[in-house]
Protein backbone atom coordinates (compact mmCIF):
# COMPACT_ATOMS: atom_id res chain seq x y z
CA UNK A 1 0.00 0.00 0.00
CA UNK A 2 1.48 3.51 -1.05
CA UNK A 3 2.35 5.79 2.21
CA UNK A 4 -0.01 8.61 2.16
CA UNK A 5 2.39 11.25 0.92
CA UNK A 6 2.45 9.41 -2.00
CA UNK A 7 -1.65 8.58 -2.67
CA UNK A 8 -3.15 10.10 -5.92
CA UNK A 9 -6.44 11.54 -5.85
CA UNK A 10 -8.65 8.60 -7.72
CA UNK A 11 -11.91 9.22 -9.30
CA UNK A 12 -13.45 5.76 -7.72
CA UNK A 13 -12.96 7.28 -4.58
CA UNK A 14 -14.80 10.67 -5.01
CA UNK A 15 -17.80 8.71 -6.43
CA UNK A 16 -17.59 6.12 -3.34
CA UNK A 17 -18.08 8.95 -0.60
CA UNK A 18 -20.09 11.62 -2.96
CA UNK A 19 -22.48 8.99 -4.59
CA UNK A 20 -22.13 5.57 -3.75
CA UNK A 21 -21.50 4.69 -0.10
CA UNK A 22 -24.01 7.43 1.29
CA UNK A 23 -26.92 5.33 -1.25
CA UNK A 24 -25.86 1.88 -1.35
CA UNK A 25 -24.84 -0.81 1.64
CA UNK A 26 -22.07 -3.37 0.16
CA UNK A 27 -20.17 -2.22 -3.12
CA UNK A 28 -17.68 -4.83 -4.97
CA UNK A 29 -14.41 -2.86 -6.37
CA UNK A 30 -13.32 -4.76 -9.42
CA UNK A 31 -9.93 -3.93 -11.54
CA UNK A 32 -6.38 -5.35 -12.49
CA UNK A 33 -4.21 -6.22 -9.72
CA UNK A 34 -1.85 -3.28 -8.74
CA UNK A 35 -4.48 -0.63 -10.01
CA UNK A 36 -4.82 0.35 -5.94
CA UNK A 37 -8.18 -1.06 -5.33
CA UNK A 38 -6.94 -1.77 -2.02
CA UNK A 39 -5.48 1.35 -1.36
CA UNK A 40 -8.39 3.05 -2.26
CA UNK A 41 -10.83 0.89 -0.34
CA UNK A 42 -8.48 1.48 3.16
CA UNK A 43 -9.22 5.01 2.91
CA UNK A 44 -13.09 4.53 3.63
CA UNK A 45 -12.48 1.59 6.39
CA UNK A 46 -13.46 1.26 9.74
CA UNK A 47 -12.08 -2.28 9.83
CA UNK A 48 -10.35 -4.81 7.61
CA UNK A 49 -10.55 -8.46 6.78
CA UNK A 50 -7.58 -9.65 4.77
CA UNK A 51 -8.43 -12.38 3.56
CA UNK A 52 -5.26 -13.34 2.06
CA UNK A 53 -4.29 -14.44 5.50
CA UNK A 54 -5.20 -18.33 6.31
CA UNK A 55 -6.36 -17.77 9.51
CA UNK A 56 -8.75 -14.71 8.85
CA UNK A 57 -9.51 -16.71 5.45
CA UNK A 58 -9.95 -19.65 7.69
CA UNK A 59 -12.63 -17.86 10.32
CA UNK A 60 -14.46 -16.34 7.68
CA UNK A 61 -14.74 -19.73 5.50
CA UNK A 62 -16.43 -21.36 8.98
CA UNK A 63 -18.77 -18.70 10.38
CA UNK A 64 -19.08 -15.42 8.46
CA UNK A 65 -21.72 -14.04 9.49
CA UNK A 66 -19.75 -13.78 13.38
CA UNK A 67 -17.11 -11.99 11.56
CA UNK A 68 -19.84 -9.48 10.38
CA UNK A 69 -21.64 -8.86 13.25
CA UNK A 70 -18.64 -8.27 15.40
CA UNK A 71 -18.10 -4.89 13.07
CA UNK A 72 -20.13 -1.54 12.71
CA UNK A 73 -19.32 1.23 10.39
CA UNK A 74 -17.48 0.65 6.87
CA UNK A 75 -15.95 -2.94 6.72
CA UNK A 76 -13.24 -3.47 3.91
CA UNK A 77 -13.55 -7.14 2.58
CA UNK A 78 -9.79 -7.66 0.71
CA UNK A 79 -9.47 -10.44 -1.38
CA UNK A 80 -12.93 -12.01 -0.78
CA UNK A 81 -12.13 -14.85 -3.34
CA UNK A 82 -10.22 -16.15 -1.04
CA UNK A 83 -13.48 -17.19 1.36
CA UNK A 84 -16.28 -16.72 -0.75
CA UNK A 85 -18.70 -17.68 1.72
CA UNK A 86 -18.11 -14.14 3.02
CA UNK A 87 -20.36 -13.20 0.06
CA UNK A 88 -23.22 -14.52 1.19
CA UNK A 89 -22.99 -13.33 4.58
CA UNK A 90 -23.07 -10.05 3.04
CA UNK A 91 -25.77 -10.47 1.10
CA UNK A 92 -27.96 -12.20 4.68
CA UNK A 93 -26.66 -8.80 6.49
CA UNK A 94 -28.04 -6.63 3.46
CA UNK A 95 -31.12 -7.93 3.14
CA UNK A 96 -31.57 -7.90 7.19
CA UNK A 97 -30.89 -3.89 6.91
CA UNK A 98 -27.51 -3.21 6.92
CA UNK A 99 -28.37 0.45 9.24
CA UNK A 100 -25.33 2.62 9.04
CA UNK A 101 -23.03 -0.72 7.84
CA UNK A 102 -20.99 -0.69 4.85
CA UNK A 103 -19.25 -3.25 3.30
CA UNK A 104 -16.39 -2.81 0.52
CA UNK A 105 -15.18 -6.08 -1.37
CA UNK A 106 -12.09 -6.00 -3.58
CA UNK A 107 -10.46 -8.63 -5.13
CA UNK A 108 -10.79 -11.37 -7.98
CA UNK A 109 -13.87 -10.94 -10.37
CA UNK A 110 -14.52 -14.50 -10.47
CA UNK A 111 -17.88 -13.55 -9.69
CA UNK A 112 -18.58 -12.66 -13.24
CA UNK A 113 -18.11 -15.91 -14.26
CA UNK A 114 -20.30 -17.60 -11.62
CA UNK A 115 -23.18 -14.89 -11.91
CA UNK A 116 -25.92 -17.47 -12.01
CA UNK A 117 -24.62 -18.60 -8.35
CA UNK A 118 -23.43 -16.14 -6.79
CA UNK A 119 -25.13 -14.42 -4.03
CA UNK A 120 -24.19 -10.94 -4.64
CA UNK A 121 -26.06 -10.26 -7.59
CA UNK A 122 -28.63 -7.90 -7.12
CA UNK A 123 -26.69 -6.77 -3.75
CA UNK A 124 -23.55 -5.56 -4.49
CA UNK A 125 -22.77 -2.02 -6.69
CA UNK A 126 -20.03 -2.97 -9.16
CA UNK A 127 -17.44 -0.63 -9.47
CA UNK A 128 -14.82 -0.76 -11.88
CA UNK A 129 -11.23 0.23 -11.04
CA UNK A 130 -8.41 1.11 -13.97
CA UNK A 131 -4.94 2.38 -13.63
CA UNK A 132 -4.04 6.07 -13.42
CA UNK A 133 -5.75 8.42 -15.47
CA UNK A 134 -3.12 11.45 -16.55
CA UNK A 135 -5.66 13.44 -14.54
CA UNK A 136 -4.94 11.21 -11.22
CA UNK A 137 -1.17 11.16 -11.80
CA UNK A 138 -1.38 15.62 -11.93
CA UNK A 139 -3.75 15.27 -8.68
CA UNK A 140 -7.26 15.93 -10.45
CA UNK A 141 -9.89 13.68 -9.85
CA UNK A 142 -12.91 15.70 -11.07
CA UNK A 143 -12.61 16.75 -14.56
CA UNK A 144 -14.01 14.55 -17.02
CA UNK A 145 -13.06 14.45 -20.32
CA UNK A 146 -16.36 12.54 -21.40
CA UNK A 147 -18.44 15.20 -20.03
CA UNK A 148 -16.23 17.43 -21.88
CA UNK A 149 -16.77 16.50 -25.40
CA UNK A 150 -20.36 16.20 -24.76
CA UNK A 151 -20.66 19.83 -23.48
CA UNK A 152 -22.10 22.45 -25.97
CA UNK A 153 -18.96 24.77 -25.43
CA UNK A 154 -16.38 25.13 -27.76
CA UNK A 155 -13.91 22.17 -27.56
CA UNK A 156 -10.54 24.04 -28.30
CA UNK A 157 -7.85 24.19 -26.09
CA UNK A 158 -3.83 24.61 -26.67
CA UNK A 159 -1.28 22.28 -24.88
CA UNK A 160 2.00 22.00 -23.71
CA UNK A 161 2.28 18.45 -24.28
CA UNK A 162 4.57 17.39 -26.78
CA UNK A 163 4.76 14.09 -28.42
CA UNK A 164 7.84 12.77 -27.06
CA UNK A 165 6.00 13.59 -23.58
CA UNK A 166 3.21 11.11 -24.99
CA UNK A 167 5.52 8.29 -25.71
CA UNK A 168 6.94 8.14 -22.24
CA UNK A 169 3.91 8.37 -20.77
CA UNK A 170 2.58 5.93 -22.94
CA UNK A 171 5.47 3.15 -22.09
CA UNK A 172 5.89 4.03 -18.21
CA UNK A 173 1.99 2.88 -18.40
CA UNK A 174 -0.73 3.35 -15.34
CA UNK A 175 0.32 1.00 -12.15
CA UNK A 176 1.24 3.21 -9.37
CA UNK A 177 4.54 0.81 -8.44
CA UNK A 178 5.46 1.22 -11.85
CA UNK A 179 5.28 4.81 -12.40
CA UNK A 180 7.22 5.18 -9.15
CA UNK A 181 10.38 3.34 -11.10
CA UNK A 182 13.03 4.28 -13.87
CA UNK A 183 12.92 2.25 -16.91
CA UNK A 184 15.08 -1.00 -16.07
CA UNK A 185 13.94 -1.65 -12.73
CA UNK A 186 9.87 -0.71 -14.29
CA UNK A 187 10.69 -3.38 -17.08
CA UNK A 188 11.62 -5.72 -14.32
CA UNK A 189 8.19 -4.74 -12.51
CA UNK A 190 5.87 -5.57 -15.68
CA UNK A 191 7.87 -8.91 -16.41
CA UNK A 192 7.55 -9.59 -12.48
CA UNK A 193 3.28 -8.56 -13.27
CA UNK A 194 2.86 -10.79 -16.27
CA UNK A 195 4.35 -13.66 -14.75
CA UNK A 196 2.34 -13.08 -11.91
CA UNK A 197 -0.78 -13.64 -14.42
CA UNK A 198 0.28 -16.15 -15.98
CA UNK A 199 1.45 -18.70 -13.07
CA UNK A 200 -1.24 -17.53 -10.28
CA UNK A 201 -4.12 -15.11 -11.14
CA UNK A 202 -5.17 -16.13 -14.47
CA UNK A 203 -4.82 -20.02 -13.32
CA UNK A 204 -7.00 -18.93 -10.12
CA UNK A 205 -10.33 -18.14 -12.09
CA UNK A 206 -10.22 -20.59 -14.60
CA UNK A 207 -12.06 -23.90 -14.05
CA UNK A 208 -8.79 -26.11 -15.68
CA UNK A 209 -5.12 -25.97 -15.18
CA UNK A 210 -3.78 -23.61 -18.32
CA UNK A 211 -0.51 -23.72 -19.17
CA UNK A 212 1.62 -20.12 -18.09
CA UNK A 213 3.39 -20.27 -21.68
CA UNK A 214 0.83 -20.54 -23.49
CA UNK A 215 -1.43 -18.46 -21.38
CA UNK A 216 1.41 -15.09 -21.98
CA UNK A 217 1.53 -16.32 -25.64
CA UNK A 218 -2.15 -15.24 -25.94
CA UNK A 219 -1.52 -11.99 -23.72
CA UNK A 220 1.45 -11.78 -26.11
CA UNK A 221 -0.80 -11.90 -29.08
CA UNK A 222 -2.96 -9.20 -27.61
CA UNK A 223 -0.08 -6.77 -27.27
CA UNK A 224 0.84 -7.50 -31.17
CA UNK A 225 -3.40 -6.84 -31.82
CA UNK A 226 -4.02 -4.13 -29.11
CA UNK A 227 -6.57 -1.37 -30.81
CA UNK A 228 -7.44 -4.10 -34.00
CA UNK A 229 -10.72 -5.71 -34.56
CA UNK A 230 -10.69 -9.43 -32.37
CA UNK A 231 -9.71 -12.11 -34.66
CA UNK A 232 -9.66 -15.07 -32.35
CA UNK A 233 -7.87 -17.23 -35.36
CA UNK A 234 -5.09 -15.06 -35.78
CA UNK A 235 -4.73 -15.45 -32.51
CA UNK A 236 -5.11 -18.39 -31.86
CA UNK A 237 -1.92 -18.89 -34.74
CA UNK A 238 0.04 -16.27 -32.77
CA UNK A 239 -0.18 -18.47 -29.65
CA UNK A 240 0.12 -21.94 -31.16
CA UNK A 241 -2.95 -23.11 -29.72
CA UNK A 242 -6.31 -24.46 -30.86
CA UNK A 243 -8.92 -21.83 -31.13
CA UNK A 244 -10.94 -23.23 -28.46
CA UNK A 245 -7.74 -22.68 -26.07
CA UNK A 246 -7.36 -18.83 -27.35
CA UNK A 247 -10.85 -18.13 -26.75
CA UNK A 248 -10.70 -19.27 -22.97
CA UNK A 249 -7.37 -17.72 -22.47
CA UNK A 250 -9.04 -13.92 -23.73
CA UNK A 251 -12.28 -14.66 -21.38
CA UNK A 252 -9.67 -15.41 -18.46
CA UNK A 253 -7.79 -12.03 -19.31
CA UNK A 254 -10.79 -10.03 -19.61
CA UNK A 255 -12.00 -11.06 -16.20
CA UNK A 256 -9.15 -10.39 -15.09
CA UNK A 257 -9.39 -6.45 -16.19
CA UNK A 258 -5.88 -7.42 -18.39
CA UNK A 259 -7.84 -7.42 -22.18
CA UNK A 260 -11.16 -4.84 -22.84
CA UNK A 261 -13.56 -5.72 -25.49
CA UNK A 262 -15.08 -2.83 -27.40
CA UNK A 263 -17.91 -3.83 -28.84
CA UNK A 264 -18.65 -3.09 -33.00
CA UNK A 265 -21.81 -0.05 -32.53
CA UNK A 266 -24.82 -0.73 -34.33
CA UNK A 267 -27.57 1.95 -35.69
CA UNK A 268 -30.66 1.09 -37.89
CA UNK A 269 -30.30 3.54 -40.18
CA UNK A 270 -26.82 2.65 -41.13
CA UNK A 271 -26.42 -1.11 -42.72
CA UNK A 272 -23.60 -3.64 -43.46
CA UNK A 273 -21.54 -2.58 -40.53
CA UNK A 274 -19.14 -5.09 -38.77
CA UNK A 275 -20.18 -7.00 -35.66
CA UNK A 276 -17.00 -7.91 -34.19
CA UNK A 277 -15.55 -6.30 -31.24
CA UNK A 278 -11.77 -4.48 -30.76
CA UNK A 279 -9.25 -5.73 -28.13
CA UNK A 280 -7.00 -3.81 -26.28
CA UNK A 281 -4.41 -4.35 -23.63
CA UNK A 282 -6.04 -2.60 -20.99
CA UNK A 283 -2.67 -0.60 -19.96
CA UNK A 284 -0.41 0.50 -22.55
CA UNK A 285 2.70 -0.06 -20.30
CA UNK A 286 1.98 -3.82 -20.45
CA UNK A 287 1.22 -3.57 -24.53
CA UNK A 288 4.83 -1.91 -24.77
CA UNK A 289 6.76 -4.40 -22.53
CA UNK A 290 5.31 -7.62 -24.03
CA UNK A 291 6.60 -5.69 -27.80
CA UNK A 292 9.66 -4.88 -26.17
CA UNK A 293 9.39 -1.48 -26.86
CA UNK A 294 10.57 1.63 -25.02
CA UNK A 295 9.95 5.80 -25.86
CA UNK A 296 12.85 5.49 -28.33
CA UNK A 297 12.09 2.17 -30.16
CA UNK A 298 8.68 3.13 -30.24
CA UNK A 299 9.22 6.15 -32.17
CA UNK A 300 10.46 4.20 -34.98
CA UNK A 301 7.88 1.65 -35.08
CA UNK A 302 5.02 3.68 -37.28
CA UNK A 303 2.59 0.45 -36.97
CA UNK A 304 3.07 -0.01 -32.81
CA UNK A 305 3.04 3.62 -32.21
CA UNK A 306 -0.31 3.88 -33.83
CA UNK A 307 -1.87 1.04 -32.30
CA UNK A 308 -0.37 2.16 -28.71
CA UNK A 309 -1.54 5.74 -28.81
CA UNK A 310 -5.19 4.51 -29.28
CA UNK A 311 -4.55 1.98 -26.51
CA UNK A 312 -3.47 4.83 -24.62
CA UNK A 313 -6.37 6.54 -25.24
CA UNK A 314 -8.88 3.70 -24.38
CA UNK A 315 -6.87 3.14 -21.70
CA UNK A 316 -7.48 7.17 -20.34
CA UNK A 317 -11.10 6.90 -21.40
CA UNK A 318 -12.00 4.27 -19.76
CA UNK A 319 -12.32 4.83 -16.07
CA UNK A 320 -14.14 8.21 -16.84
CA UNK A 321 -17.39 6.55 -18.51
CA UNK A 322 -18.97 5.25 -15.32
CA UNK A 323 -18.28 8.48 -13.01
CA UNK A 324 -19.77 10.66 -15.89
CA UNK A 325 -22.95 13.39 -15.46
CA UNK A 326 -24.77 10.68 -17.86
CA UNK A 327 -24.62 7.19 -18.89
CA UNK A 328 -22.46 6.42 -21.94
CA UNK A 329 -20.96 3.71 -23.93
CA UNK A 330 -17.92 3.45 -26.06
CA UNK A 331 -17.56 1.21 -29.14
CA UNK A 332 -16.16 1.14 -32.60
CA UNK A 333 -17.43 1.68 -36.09
CA UNK A 334 -16.46 0.02 -39.08
CA UNK A 335 -18.58 -1.03 -42.41
CA UNK A 336 -17.46 -3.20 -44.86
CA UNK A 337 -16.93 -0.60 -47.35
CA UNK A 338 -13.51 -0.05 -45.42
CA UNK A 339 -15.22 3.40 -43.68
CA UNK A 340 -13.99 2.94 -39.55
CA UNK A 341 -13.80 5.53 -37.00
CA UNK A 342 -11.79 4.27 -33.90
CA UNK A 343 -13.76 5.11 -31.19
CA UNK A 344 -17.79 6.40 -30.52
CA UNK A 345 -18.95 7.88 -27.50
CA UNK A 346 -22.91 7.27 -27.14
CA UNK A 347 -24.80 9.12 -24.76
CA UNK A 348 -28.61 9.46 -24.69
CA UNK A 349 -28.73 9.05 -28.55
CA UNK A 350 -26.11 11.38 -28.91
CA UNK A 351 -22.79 10.19 -30.32
CA UNK A 352 -19.24 11.53 -30.59
CA UNK A 353 -16.66 10.33 -32.96
CA UNK A 354 -12.81 9.79 -32.09
CA UNK A 355 -9.77 9.25 -34.71
CA UNK A 356 -6.59 8.74 -32.70
CA UNK A 357 -3.29 10.20 -34.70
CA UNK A 358 -0.05 9.37 -33.37
CA UNK A 359 1.38 12.40 -35.63
CA UNK A 360 1.98 16.31 -34.95
CA UNK A 361 0.27 17.77 -38.01
CA UNK A 362 -3.69 16.59 -39.14
CA UNK A 363 -5.87 17.97 -41.67
CA UNK A 364 -9.01 17.36 -43.37
CA UNK A 365 -8.63 14.01 -44.85
CA UNK A 366 -7.77 12.47 -41.06
CA UNK A 367 -11.85 13.32 -40.68
CA UNK A 368 -13.16 11.98 -43.51
CA UNK A 369 -14.89 9.10 -42.11
CA UNK A 370 -16.39 11.22 -38.89
CA UNK A 371 -17.55 13.52 -42.09
CA UNK A 372 -19.42 11.15 -43.63
CA UNK A 373 -20.67 9.83 -40.07
CA UNK A 374 -22.21 13.27 -39.62
CA UNK A 375 -24.20 13.58 -42.87
CA UNK A 376 -25.12 10.08 -42.11
CA UNK A 377 -26.44 10.90 -38.46
CA UNK A 378 -27.21 14.27 -38.44
CA UNK A 379 -28.61 16.18 -35.26
CA UNK A 380 -27.45 12.70 -33.23
CA UNK A 381 -23.91 13.20 -34.56
CA UNK A 382 -22.57 15.77 -31.50
CA UNK A 383 -19.08 15.95 -32.46
CA UNK A 384 -16.27 14.10 -34.04
CA UNK A 385 -12.34 14.74 -32.59
CA UNK A 386 -9.14 13.60 -34.04
CA UNK A 387 -7.09 13.62 -31.29
CA UNK A 388 -3.89 14.04 -32.51
CA UNK A 389 -0.14 15.02 -30.67
CA UNK A 390 0.23 18.45 -32.35
CA UNK A 391 -0.80 21.26 -29.31
CA UNK A 392 -2.99 22.93 -31.14
CA UNK A 393 -7.05 22.80 -31.57
CA UNK A 394 -7.90 23.13 -35.77
CA UNK A 395 -11.64 23.32 -36.74
CA UNK A 396 -12.05 20.53 -39.19
CA UNK A 397 -15.53 21.19 -40.83
CA UNK A 398 -18.91 21.82 -39.00
CA UNK A 399 -18.58 19.64 -35.46
CA UNK A 400 -15.35 18.37 -36.56
CA UNK A 401 -11.90 19.53 -34.69
CA UNK A 402 -8.69 18.32 -34.41
CA UNK A 403 -7.69 18.43 -30.64
CA UNK A 404 -4.30 17.48 -28.34
CA UNK A 405 -4.76 14.08 -26.95
CA UNK A 406 -4.27 15.93 -23.64
CA UNK A 407 -7.62 17.10 -23.87
CA UNK A 408 -8.38 14.12 -21.91
CA UNK A 409 -7.03 15.28 -18.53
CA UNK A 410 -6.48 19.01 -19.18
CA UNK A 411 -9.87 20.82 -19.58
CA UNK A 412 -10.30 23.12 -22.39
CA UNK A 413 -9.21 26.78 -21.49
Amino acid sequence: MQPESERYPRIVERVLRENLLPDFAAILIVGPRGCGKSTSAAQFADATLDLSLPGIARSAREDPDSMLNAVSGCLVIDEWQEAPEIVGAVKRAVDAGAGDNRYLLTGSVRAARQASTWPGTGRLIRMRMWGLTQGEIAGDNVYNPVDALFSDQSPTCHSEITRSMLLERIVAGRFPEALALANQSRSYWYEGYVEQLADLDARQVASGRPEPQKLRAVLSSCAARTGQVLNKQAVSRDAGVTAVTADAHLSLFEDLSVIVRIPAWHNKRLYRLTRSPKVYVSDPGIAAHLLGLDAATLLLDATAVGQLFETFVVSEIMPHLQCGSAPTFMYHFRDHSGREVDLLLERGGRVVGLEVKSGTSVGSEDARHLRWLREQLGDNFHLGVVLYSGQFAVQLGERLWALPISLLWQPPR
